[in-house]
């Protein structure tokens, strides 16, 4: 499996506008423009990908990209 640049935040940390509690980023889907986030309680939410990163509804906490 080749991994692209995005793929770091899979697994990482991420704080949702309007959210109390911290997600975990579960699935990137390029094709379909969709970023999952997975939060406590085992409920897991779609947002666009990449405009809710780059309007930073999405603030992915990511310490160091390799």
């Amino acid at each position: 499996m080749a991994w692209s640049n995005d793929t770091y935040l899979i697994g990482e940390r991420i704080r949702v506008e309007g959210e109390r509690d911290l997600g975990i980023v579960t699935r990137l889907d390029t094709q379909r423009g969709l970023i999952y986030v997975m939060f406590k309680r085992q409920r897991e939410e779609a947002y666009t990908y990449p405009e809710s990163l780059e309007n930073e509804t999405l603030q992915p906490l990511v310490a160091k990209r390799i």
